[in-house]
């Protein structure tokens, strides 16, 4: 089948448009990166032009003499696969109340539930310390109140609660996004379908199981993939929150990999680190797209 002229004009207009896109995304993402990447097999001091090719020395030291990134490298698993585990779970099931809503109160809830996620993470810190101090913090004071002294806690301040406050502080930011995502692939689920089950017998159960599962399965998808890569980049919540503390309980591999930049000046080693952690994030957004196509062609 030929290809009449004016459909080439169309693409060749088509590719035209796309060139500043292309241009922004080798400058600012392509380059950084393949540039990232050289600098980590080097001794590159940061500031310094002069530097050293050294192989693949930092990569070895990283795996064999660095037991605080892998250490970091842990937390930042735990705190990725809970959060996303229970983001995503809580998420569906909130985003599953408020469509068997009326329109009022969907609207009411879908606010209120956003309203966390698009606070900064220095409002949402400064917040969450006051009401965490154990003296004279919302939850300690509420706990006595109704007499469960002995789970009052130093939230931030303990080794034993510390990465479990910030999991629980980070779902309480960002579970309204994974709800709303969640409630949008339900609004596109069509109604012919449902009422038709209706008529069938089916009740919400029987919908939720056949409908409203299967049918949110690519939102599922993308909401692991994005909390799990979110959960890998954490910075903000735990450094202003925590400062890795107490100790390096709550030390994650951003915070090492600036402490060792910017405190250290060490950026060879820093690179390297950011060359690992990339790497660490594709295997697992690339496993779960793997095990997302798998249950795809199961169903």
């Amino acid at each position: 089948m030929k290809i009449s002229k004016l459909e080439k004009k169309k693409k060749i207009a088509g590719y035209f448009f796309l060139i500043p896109s292309f241009f922004f995304l080798g400058a600012f993402l392509l380059y950084p990166l393949a540039k990232s990447i050289i600098m980590s097999f080097t001794d590159w001091n940061g500031f310094s032009p002069e530097y050293k090719w050294v192989g693949i020395e930092n990569y070895l030291r990283l795996f064999t003499a660095t037991p605080a990134y892998w250490s970091s490298i842990k937390i930042n698993l735990t705190f990725a696969l809970i959060s996303t585990l229970i983001q995503t779970i809580l998420g569906f099931f909130l985003a599953f109340a408020v469509y068997h809503m009326s329109s009022r109160w969907q609207n009411f809830y879908k606010v209120s539930l956003y309203i966390p996620v698009i606070l900064p993470a220095s409002v949402i810190a400064v917040m969450w310390r006051f009401m965490l101090s154990p003296d004279t913090g919302l939850v300690n004071t509420i706990l006595r109140l109704v007499g469960l002294d002995f789970l009052c806690h130093a939230w931030v301040g303990e080794n034993a609660t510390a990465l479990g406050t910030i999991i629980m502080v980070n779902t309480w930011q960002y579970v309204g996004f994974t709800m709303v995502l969640y409630y949008i692939a339900m609004q596109n689920i069509p109604l012919e379908v449902l009422e038709s089950a209706e008529m069938d017998g089916a009740g919400k159960w029987l919908k939720f199981r056949y409908f409203f599962l299967p049918m949110t399965a690519g939102t599922t998808e993308t909401n692991v993939i994005l909390s799990i890569t979110g959960g890998m980049k954490s910075f903000g919540l735990f450094y202003m929150l925590t400062g890795g503390g107490p100790g390096t309980a709550t030390r994650v591999v951003s915070m090492l990999i600036y402490s060792t930049a910017f405190v250290d000046y060490k950026f060879y080693k820093a690179l390297t680190m950011s060359t690992v952690l990339f790497l660490i994030i594709l295997v697992l957004v690339l496993f779960s797209r793997w095990v997302g196509a798998r249950h795809s062609d199961l169903e």
